[in-house]
């Protein structure tokens, strides 16, 4: 009874609200995320540039106690601040599958992972809302990454399993934010380069990352950084209703 009560108590306190910046690592194509850590099994995510222009609205549904994403669904912020889902992803034993249109329909693509996995293009959103127990405790940590990209130089969607991300700790290390935890990104999934990464100390989520490898398409590579944090619902719905605020009528 104690252990269902105190499940409750977690799923029902409003999670934090972190807002990254992703760019180039010279700074162009920049692009706000927003990770809603709606509550031990679930975040949702805002992708956007410019207001009153299309934006991404993404969730996921995680094991809440290890953080493994187990579903993903891709759509489109509407103007009544709903999700306009169109792309759909699962794991079924060791496949990935991706559907294009709804969830029951067939598998566009699969892949072969091993767990644990992340998709990349969700930039690092599950291990926001829920960073992994060894990052926390600030030891090495390795996971496969997928990688959905659209519009590569055949005009075709590709999704891929890139291999082993690893990551090594570097160092401890203290700024105006708080303690973090520095590490160095390497294996199969960077293709023998290498990158860094930094998570806070006092709770795991990532602060920032400069990888050699792109998530999406229109980018050369991956520079994130966290900006700001609110707290609880009401932020995140801020986030959606300011992205349409004062824009004229669709047509």
């Amino acid at each position: 009874m104690l252990a269902i009560l105190l499940s409750t108590a977690a799923a029902s306190v409003p999670g934090p609200v972190l807002h990254y910046l992703r760019t180039n690592s010279d700074g162009s194509e920049a692009e706000r995320v927003v990770v809603y850590a709606e509550g031990p099994g679930s975040v949702r995510v805002f992708k956007g540039r410019a207001p009153c222009t299309n934006a991404a609205y993404v969730t996921a549904r995680l094991d809440p106690v290890t953080g493994q994403a187990l579903e993903l669904v891709g759509g489109r912020l509407s103007r009544d601040l709903a999700q306009q889902p169109f792309a759909f992803l699962s794991q079924t034993g060791g496949q990935l599958v991706a559907r294009l249109g709804g969830p029951e329909v067939a598998p566009a693509f699969s892949i072969t992972v091993e767990q644990p996995w992340f998709l990349y293009d969700f930039d690092f959103s599950d291990w926001i809302a829920h960073p992994p127990e060894a990052i926390r405790a600030g030891q090495s940590y390795s996971a496969n990454m997928a990688l959905i990209l659209t519009g590569g130089e055949d005009g075709e969607p590709s999704f891929t399993n890139r291999g082993g991300l690893t990551l090594q700790p570097v160092g401890r290390g203290t700024s105006d934010e708080g303690d973090f935890f520095h590490y160095r990104a390497t294996g199969d999934a960077l293709a023998g380069s290498e990158g860094e990464m930094w998570f806070s100390a006092d709770d795991g989520r990532l602060i920032a990352a400069r990888l050699p490898l792109a998530n999406h398409s229109e980018y050369r590579d991956f520079a994130y950084r966290l900006v700001k944090r609110e707290e609880g619902e009401a932020a995140w719905t801020a986030v959606l209703a300011d992205h349409w605020a004062g824009c004229p009528d669709a047509d």
